[in-house]
């Protein structure tokens, strides 16, 4: 399979996108149903190899942010200079709901410090009292598992599909806040800026102990630099040293970067 090798930046032959929803915009455009994000998940009890494969294309993730740009703007009620929480380690339903929260100009924080926030069942971290929750997990269809100690909350994938497939209209404002992890912002613009490294397809190991908190740099990552360089990222959880370089002649990875 042919990840982004060789394939043109999506904005060739014009300007470089200044908003994240332009950049997705002419990604979807330009790269179809080629691979954005693909996620490869171990052998469960650690029998070694890979087992299920989640992946989306560059047109189907926009179809998953535009339904969750509605279900952030129509009924959450964020817009421009709000704030939503967002806890969970690199997965393809994160990627698309950091790309929704950007699209409208919403600023992601730690989920602690949001009255709204989108959890992922591997997160150990906390939330804020009385705010309104959402999940994501490892399924294939964005949901999973919660115990009995988890608080009520609806699953993101399932909130999302009675909203349309066509996004609201975006502010296109490069320089609103799209991350505020501890004392420092980052935005929209200067994420993009982050990823305009030359092309290629990136591996992201995930182990059981990757961070779950707010990180600018793994969501630049993993929802902006497929949209920037027309190259996949690839996440691998949980799977074992020794399948690496398998993996990564099957998948086409020219580097690692490594999740806390």
């Amino acid at each position: 399979m042919l990840t982004g090798l060789g394939l043109p930046r999506p904005h060739a032959g014009g300007a470089r996108a200044d908003d994240v929803a332009t950049a997705l915009e002419q990604a979807r455009a330009a790269l179809g149903q080629r691979p954005a994000i693909t996620v490869l998940h171990g052998v469960p009890g650690g029998a070694g190899g890979v087992g299920p494969r989640h992946e989306q294309g560059f047109a189907s993730l926009a179809g998953w942010v535009a339904k969750g740009a509605h279900l952030i703007r129509d009924e959450l009620g964020l817009g421009p200079g709000g704030e939503l929480g967002l806890a969970g380690p690199a997965c393809w339903p994160i990627a698309s709901i950091a790309l929704a929260a950007w699209w409208v100009g919403v600023t992601l924080v730690p989920a602690e410090d949001a009255e709204v926030a989108v959890v992922h069942t591997a997160s150990g971290g906390g939330t804020a009292a009385g705010a309104t929750l959402l999940w994501v997990g490892d399924a294939m269809d964005g949901t999973g598992t919660l115990d009995a100690s988890r608080p009520w909350g609806e699953w993101w994938t399932e909130a999302v599909i009675p909203f349309p497939d066509h996004a609201p209209v975006p502010p296109r404002d490069g320089g609103l806040v799209a991350v505020r992890d501890a004392d420092t912002s980052h935005s929209q613009r200067a994420l993009l800026e982050t990823v305009n490294d030359a092309s290629g397809v990136i591996g992201l190991t995930r182990r059981p102990s990757a961070t779950t908190s707010i990180d600018a740099a793994a969501l630049a990552l993993i929802a902006l630099r497929p949209l920037v360089t027309a190259s996949a990222t690839v996440v691998l959880v949980d799977v074992d040293d020794a399948s690496l370089e398998r993996i990564a002649a099957s998948e086409r990875i020219v580097s690692w970067a490594p999740l806390a």
